[in-house]
Order: C-alpha cells, then sequence, then structure tokens
C-alpha cells in the first residue's frame, strides 16, 4: 500500500504523460497489497466459514467495481479545471480512510492440528 500511495502522491504532481508510464513499475509493486491482505484475513476465520469470508470480499470488490468509476468521475468532473492532479489525492483520502481497518486485521499464528488422535 505504501507503494502505491507514494506512486499516486507523485501523479498529482506530474507535468508530463511519460511519467505516468514511469510509474507503473511502483504502482505493480503497489498490487501485492491486497492478496497479502486476503491472506491475513483468512486466518481470522475458521476453516467452514472461509466460503463466507471469500464471498464477502468478493461482493465488496464488486460494489467497489460498480460505485468507484462513479464516485470518482464525480470527483474529477468537479476539479478537472482547477488541478486535476487532485483526483489522485482524494484516492490516497480513500486509502486514509481504510487504513484503521486494514491496521485492525491481526497476524495470528496458524493453528496447530493435531495429528496423534
Amino acid at each position: 500500500m505504501a507503494f502505491e500511495a507514494a506512486a499516486l502522491i507523485s501523479l498529482a504532481f506530474v507535468s508530463h504523460g511519460w511519467i505516468l508510464f514511469a510509474m507503473a513499475p511502483v504502482f505493480a509493486l503497489g498490487g501485492i497489497g491486497m492478496p497479502a491482505l486476503q491472506s491475513l484475513t483468512t486466518r481470522q476465520v475458521d476453516a467452514d466459514r472461509q466460503g463466507q469470508l471469500q464471498g464477502v470480499l468478493a461482493s465488496l470488490v464488486s460494489l467497489a467495481a460498480v460505485f468507484g468509476p462513479l464516485f470518482f468521475s464525480f470527483i474529477y468532473y468537479g476539479v478537472r479545471g482547477t488541478w486535476p492532479g487532485l483526483i489522485w489525492l482524494v484516492a490516497i483520502g480513500v486509502y486514509l480512510l481504510a487504513l484503521p481497518l486494514m491496521l485492525g486485521i491481526r497476524r495470528l499464528p496458524k493453528p496447530v492440528s493435531n495429528t496423534a488422535n
């Protein structure tokens, strides 16, 4: 998430289009955050509730895919005349809103299975 946030901040202040392509590797490093968070969340529930957890996560991703573009299009429409780069800072604001939720996911030790029985 830190790599993605750094890339978003830098995109807010770019003045040349080629910089977007130069930032692609930094964005790619930021893409590993979601699978890592999903891995941490699967450790929070029992094996018989994994399907329910994955269903909730898939539903959240679907909602974000529907409402995210609408939200950011609305924001971009409002700021495009003054400073188009502000949209990237708004994205960082959304990350900051989600940060307490992500920090609330605790690393739990793997459960030890008793194979002696």
